[in-house]
């Protein structure tokens, strides 16, 4: 029997990839975005019967999903969507802050200016947005500057890694209303990476990224 308001969560499947992988993001999708919550039970064949498929893709990608950690396992008791925690809400800025001032490093190296002053013209959302106290299109911008400077990196590997765990901050942030300290402190943390970035300084665009999550902030002028 077909779980309707599973079917309705899930939608239909993508077109044009592997089965495994379409229902991988058909459920990724599904649980970022909330219309599968923190806490839900689904399985195999639930989840298989919603799609009208097969249940060794969604096994496949359940599998995945637990190793990033959208998912827990217990073995023959329960497969359930993990909930978000405070602890995994800092674990998470934190993270990002240390990948996102990795990004910034890698394509500074090899943007050219148009690509340059695009990062800057999405910074320049990000100071807005920052300035305003607007958590929600602060979280939106800094995923578009972090989501161009991964594809800027030139870094294969790299832009897989950062494509597979932006599912997991994504989820893990979308009902934060954290804002990382005070505006005037992110405002100048931004705008010292903004200076930083024009001036083709990488290091201390970098570093001034990382400080404004806390981390790895190395010695800086105040």
């Amino acid at each position: 029997m077909v779980d309707s308001s599973l079917q309705e969560s899930l939608g239909p499947l993508a077109d044009g990839i592997v089965l495994s992988d379409r229902v991988f993001e058909t459920v990724s999708d599904a649980i970022v975005s909330g219309r599968i919550a923190g806490g839900q039970h689904v399985s195999d064949k639930s989840i298989a019967a919603a799609l009208g498929i097969s249940r060794t893709p969604v096994r496949e990608a359940l599998l995945r999903l637990a190793w990033l950690g959208l998912v827990e396992v217990s073995p023959n008791r329960y497969t359930r969507v993990t909930e978000v925690t405070e602890e995994m809400i800092t674990s998470t800025l934190e993270y990002t802050g240390m990948q996102a001032g990795m990004a910034l490093q890698l394509a500074m190296r090899r943007m050219d200016d148009s690509a340059l002053h695009e990062a800057v013209a999405m910074l320049d959302r990000m100071i807005a947005a920052s300035d305003a106290g607007d958590a929600d299109d602060l979280m939106l911008a800094s995923r578009m500057f972090v989501g161009f400077l991964t594809r800027e990196s030139g870094n294969r590997l790299f832009a897989t890694v950062m494509h597979e765990a932006s599912l997991l901050v994504a989820r893990n942030l979308r009902h934060s209303e954290t804002l990382l300290g005070t505006a005037s402190f992110r405002g100048e943390c931004y705008r010292q990476m903004r200076a930083a970035m024009l001036a083709g300084d990488a290091d201390a665009a970098e570093l001034w990224f990382r400080r404004q999550h806390g981390v790895g902030v190395g010695s800086l002028p105040v």
